[in-house]
């Protein structure tokens, strides 16, 4: 074979290698089917291709076989995301006992710089399909979040009226005269029954942005103390232990009072049911970097990825039908975002959960002390 058809041959394969990867990377139905397909492309494209393995770096993987740490020789180049390296692309030859290892060709390393230019292209393609999905599913959840709240909206004021009959009626039936003992154990179900679904109603409300925020100086260690104290004495029960642990240097911060203490009611709730058979709770507060932390951590059973992911939605719950509405955390969520804040959650099966509440630090230059 003469010079010029050797030198025509490897064209033709660095044309095929090129053509066949526009090819993978238009019908590929994700990114890591383009890279292991472009494996097994970019070696025949080698002058040696029996001799010839490849190894891609993309982001925190690779993929190749174990045979690339054999080469002898290698060549690679970067392969540049957004004028950052996002990985790289190689080609080494392996060794081969009795014969020499070849060398690589100017032609083979200009091949390479294309592959991983094209590579950046394809990277880039799907990283844009792959934003363009994540918009569209963050559109859709806002647009049901948008419709759930008026319809709640709608469900708390309709809800309202007749509420409040009913508990201005038991409450003057009380006055009207004496009960005998089972009228007066009655009436005080229907006023606990009434003064909950208040109680839900006003999630409702919260959770529909129906209550704007009352906003004033808040000490979130005046809030757990007031919080503890307050709580109903069953909360406790079955071995559940309360452990506070408050920053005394905690600045004050801008935020509506009510509010910021049915957050930590609801998650102070939702760490007393993760621990049906007792267990710890810490509630600890703490300052760092302009925010303020209100952290609620349970050795309770701990929580799933999948459910992980859908606490904050609103109805959704794993409590048996009749215990739960489903709105706890959404709430929390709600009042949390309202305050410009954000929730770091942490949880496993297993291994308890732990919410940390970071509120922006607005008033600046007063201290609480630990009640």
């Amino acid at each position: 074979m003469t010079p010029q058809d050797h030198a025509l041959r490897e064209r033709i394969k660095e044309l095929k290698c090129i053509y066949e990867l526009s090819r993978v990377g238009a019908s590929a139905p994700d990114l890591p089917t383009v890279l292991r397909k472009t494996l097994k492309i970019l070696p025949s494209s080698m002058q040696f291709p029996r001799r010839a393995v490849a190894r891609i770096r993309a982001g925190d993987k690779d993929y190749g076989s174990s045979d690339f740490n054999r080469t002898d020789i290698r060549i690679s180049s970067p392969i540049i995301v957004g004028r950052k390296k996002y990985g790289s692309v190689s080609v080494g030859y392996l060794k081969q006992n009795g014969k020499a290892t070849p060398t690589f060709l100017a032609e083979e390393r200009k091949l390479l710089l294309v592959v991983a230019r094209e590579l950046s292209f394809i990277i880039q393609r799907y990283q844009a399909e792959e934003e363009k999905q994540r918009l569209k599913l963050q559109l859709q959840h806002v647009e049901r979040l948008a419709f759930v709240g008026e319809l709640t909206a709608g469900i708390a004021h309709e809800l309202n009226e007749p509420l409040g009959r009913i508990l201005g009626f038991a409450q003057l039936i009380r006055k009207g005269g004496p009960l005998n003992p089972q009228q007066e154990a009655d009436m005080e179900r229907i006023l606990k029954a009434s003064l909950y679904t208040r109680e839900i109603i006003k999630k409702l409300m919260i959770f529909s942005r129906q209550m704007p925020p009352q906003i004033s100086a808040v000490n979130l260690n005046e809030t757990v103390s007031n919080i503890l104290y307050f709580m109903d004495a069953p909360y406790f029960s079955g071995n559940i232990r309360i452990t506070k642990k408050l920053d005394p240097d905690l600045p004050v911060i801008s935020a509506d009072a009510v509010q910021i203490s049915q957050v930590l009611v609801n998650l102070l709730t939702n760490a007393i049911h993760a621990m049906p058979d007792g267990g710890d709770v810490v509630i600890s507060t703490g300052c760092r970097n302009g925010y303020v932390t209100l952290t609620v951590k349970d050795n309770g059973v701990g929580m799933p990825q999948e459910v992980k992911e859908k606490i904050f939605e609103p109805f959704f719950t794993t409590k048996p039908v009749g215990q739960g509405t489903g709105l706890g955390l959404s709430v929390v969520e709600g009042i949390v975002s309202a305050h410009g804040g954000r929730i770091n959650v942490t949880s496993a099966p297993g291994k308890g959960s732990r919410f940390e509440v970071l509120i922006p630090l607005r008033l600046r230059g007063r201290k609480s002390k630990t009640p």
